[in-house]
């Protein structure tokens, strides 16, 4: 059969190229394995590789010498082999570097390998850097790359040294905001700095626009305010205003109907005290609405105004409610100036007795007893009318002494 050293120069260089070919997929293959270490996968493609190799060596040496005494051993002796050897030898070597070959791409397309990470960390929005106690740099993806290229004019080298000039804030670059966040790891026993840069852009320009209508309606709630307190005083003047007219009015109405009736006899003066008494419980009964319903001083005031002693047998109950005392007060008045002007009286003593049901409250007077029944009238029936709209009564009974009774019920 034909040898080697038989074949045409044509041939010979054929063959040359495919055990080249052949060279090239095993360097590759073993390369790639170890890029992804798979040293599996390197340790198989050696044996091809080294096959081809000394085959792409003995036809090289071939080609430089041919059959002459140069050649080396080796190749005068597989050259003298027939051709078809060398043929089935790469026809068995083809097949085991294409199927590692495959196998080594197949495994970096389908598994989660080094450059997988750094292809997708090159491709996330956010920068992502990590880096050791001393500052060297393990990692770095290329957002963070250009962070410190705009943040410190040089590449990223030392993350310590980058680390101190962002620290944990936020950085404007390219016209958006970076907040710079740095945590500690533990890999392999080994402790590591990770630091991230997060795009906060849109959150920053959402919380600018939240701070410009807090302003906003800070300012928006001082005018309301100040509204509200222009609107109290304008109504608060204008009733003070109705009052003064209302109580012109109705003095005007007194004084002139106090001025017709002189000489019209005791009658007609009666009737117009009477008024005159209506009139002033009502402004007293005013007043009362800003006056603190506690305090009895009005009460001692009337008293000494009239020269009338005031005797209280026992304190004001504690159970009485502001709207009940606020009665009291308006009944203790009107039972003084009833009995200082109908009676004649000097004295007026205020009494209390509590039950589980009820509140009594007396006004007894030293001045003269009424002739016939006692009549609600005036400032009494005013009075009769409050007492009923709190669910009390009030009664009058004559005895030794002329007896002013106000009881309030006990709330349940």
């Amino acid at each position: 059969m034909t040898s080697l050293f038989q074949l045409s120069e044509l041939t010979r260089s054929l063959f040359s190229l495919w055990t080249l070919t052949l060279c090239l997929i095993g360097i590759f293959s073993i390369v790639r394995s170890v890029a992804l270490k798979r040293f599996r996968f390197a340790a198989f493609a050696l044996l091809p590789f080294g096959c081809s190799y000394f085959l792409w060596q003995v036809m090289f040496d071939m080609h430089l010498f041919g059959d002459t005494g140069a050649a080396a051993a080796v190749t005068r002796k597989l050259g003298a082999f027939p051709w078809i050897g060398l043929l089935l030898a790469l026809l068995v070597i083809t097949p085991a570097a294409v199927v590692n070959l495959s196998a080594v791409i197949r495994y970096g397309k389908r598994s989660v390998t080094p450059d997988a990470v750094k292809l997708c960390l090159d491709w996330i929005p956010c920068g992502v850097c990590c880096f050791g106690d001393d500052g060297r740099v393990l990692f770095s993806n290329v957002c963070m790359n250009r962070l410190c290229i705009a943040a410190t004019g040089s590449l990223l080298q030392n993350g310590n040294q980058f680390y101190d000039e962002v620290g944990d804030s936020v950085l404007t670059s390219e016209g958006r905001r970076w907040r710079f966040v740095r945590r500690e790891l533990l890999l392999d026993g080994e402790r590591l700095h990770e630091l991230t840069a997060s795009d906060v852009t849109a959150e920053y320009a959402k919380t600018e626009a939240l701070q410009r209508d807090k302003e906003a309606l800070s300012r928006l709630k001082a005018e309301l305010n100040e509204y509200t307190l222009g609107i109290d005083d304008t109504v608060r003047k204008q009733e003070i205003l109705r009052a003064k007219v209302n109580i012109h009015d109705e003095m005007n109405r007194l004084m002139l109907s106090t001025v017709s009736s002189v000489g019209a006899g005791e009658e007609e003066e009666d009737r117009i005290f009477s008024l005159w008494e209506q009139n002033a419980l009502l402004l007293c009964m005013e007043a009362d609405k800003n006056a603190d319903p506690k305090a009895a001083g009005g009460v001692r005031e009337l008293a000494d105004a009239l020269r009338m002693r005031l005797v209280w047998e026992n304190e004001i109950p504690e159970s009485l409610t502001d709207e009940q005392r606020s009665l009291f007060f308006k009944s203790a008045r009107e039972a003084i100036a009833n009995a200082s002007k109908h009676a004649g009286a000097k004295t007026l003593t205020v009494s209390f007795e509590e039950t589980e049901k009820e509140i009594s409250c007396s006004f007894k007077n030293d001045g003269k007893l009424p002739k016939g029944g006692v009549r609600f009238a005036g400032g009494l029936y005013n009075l009769s009318v409050l007492a009923k709209k709190q669910g009390a009564s009030l009664s009058a009974k004559t005895g030794e002494k002329f007896t002013l009774t106000l009881v309030f019920p006990k709330e349940t």
